[in-house]
């Protein structure tokens, strides 16, 4: 896991900026709904994109994750995990 410049947290080593201003784990790719992931867009039952190849995990706050585990980070948000 790396703390990213805006303080938020993705799994892996690298923080790549989005043209959004976000910070994801890898290149970004843009998703049909506007939004930026990492990878492949895969969409989740709530209707939002996550990126990755791994499956798409519902975490315990609701959110979705690529990955088959959530991972949750200092700030209180989640990110997947392989």
């Amino acid at each position: 896991m790396r703390l990213c410049p805006n303080g938020s947290y993705v799994y892996g080593n690298a923080c790549q900026l989005a043209p959004n201003g976000q910070y994801l784990p890898g290149p970004a790719t843009l998703a049909p709904n506007g939004q930026y992931v990492t990878g492949r867009p895969q969409m989740a039952p709530n209707g939002s994109y996550v990126g990755g190849n791994g499956p798409v995990s519902m975490c315990p706050d609701g959110s979705y994750v690529a990955g088959s585990r959530c991972v949750l980070t200092p700030n209180g948000t989640y990110v997947g995990a392989p």
